[in-house]
């Protein structure tokens, strides 16, 4: 959705992705700018991730990881969050 048509209706928007855990993207000359998501979803996310990491971490730490956690690719590459 455009930022401008975002903008026209900022309390229908919280209200989709509250009531029906709508994720909306919202785009600034037709790129992602930003993502609405219900904050109970995004919780979820964290902490899918936080495990995900954690498991990781710990195969890493016993020798079983052969592969790159996405944290150290993006430092490998030189790419900040931001």
């Amino acid at each position: 959705m455009p930022i401008t048509q975002a903008r026209a209706r900022p309390a229908s928007l919280v209200r989709r992705t509250s009531q029906a855990w709508e994720r909306i993207t919202i785009t600034d000359r037709g790129r992602p700018a930003a993502v609405l998501i219900n904050p109970r979803e995004l919780a979820d996310l964290e902490d899918a991730l936080a495990l995900a990491l954690a498991q990781y971490r710990a195969r890493k730490s016993s020798g079983e990881a052969t592969g790159v956690c996405h944290d150290e690719v993006r430092a490998r590459l030189g790419l900040q969050r931001g």
